[in-house]
């Protein structure tokens, strides 16, 4: 796959022909057919998606026809609200539902390669401040009235980062998500041989780095 060094264009990155990373607009219905390209394309003997093993679960359920309640945050509801400008929307996102049921169609083991809840809930602690997490909460409502310069969903996301993200820990935090997923596709590339991982297209760009980095050493 090739890979292409526009932040807002890089779609797909190929790390030794082993690990194919994806990026994503998590949310836009669309972007289902990018992942059976890429599906068909990689032929994996392994898929990997950036949720927690409780969110795969989830998943899970609902692909056997479990109805399950989603319970959206104000900042994911501003998001999907803001992003549906650029095209149909739905959750859970298309992307991965769609990577999940073309694993099982396949028999192909999907893998949860972000924090659990626990895990996450500990880093959150450790980089983000009362006062921050305040200041967060405050900036919900402005985020509702703002109006997004963004032409294309893809801009859309990088843009919509860099506003949530502004304050420091929650940065740290995304970080810190980069190298949990990064040390986890290292791992299952010592048992498969052709993984596909399905990545947020703002968490890309980090991800594949952090990967070719230590690939490397």
């Amino acid at each position: 796959m090739r890979e292409k060094k526009d932040r807002y264009k890089m779609e797909t990155v190929n790390i030794d022909d082993k690990i194919f990373l994806v990026g994503t607009v998590q949310g836009l219905t669309s972007e289902r057919k990018k992942i059976k390209k890429a599906f068909d394309r990689v032929k994996p003997d392994a898929v990997a998606l950036p949720i927690s093993e409780e969110e795969l679960e989830g998943l899970k359920k609902i692909s056997d026809g479990e109805k399950q309640e989603i319970l959206l945050s104000g900042y994911e509801e501003v998001y999907a609200k803001k992003l549906a400008a650029h095209g149909e929307v739905q959750v859970p996102p298309p992307a991965l539902t769609e990577a999940f049921e073309l694993s099982k169609e396949n028999s192909v083991p999907v893998y949860a390669v972000d924090m659990n809840d626990k895990e996450y809930t500990e880093a959150f602690t450790r980089n983000v401040s009362t006062i921050q997490l305040i200041l967060h909460s405050l900036k919900i409502k402005k985020l509702r009235k703002k109006r997004f310069k963004s032409k294309t969903p893809e801009t859309f996301v990088f843009e919509w980062d860099k506003t949530v993200n502004k304050l420091k820990g929650f940065r740290a935090l995304e970080k810190k998500r980069e190298e949990y997923i990064s040390k986890r596709l290292s791992e299952l590339s010592e048992r498969h041989d052709r993984i596909l991982a399905v990545i947020e297209l703002q968490r890309l760009e980090g991800i594949s780095e952090m990967l070719s980095r230590n690939r490397n050493l």
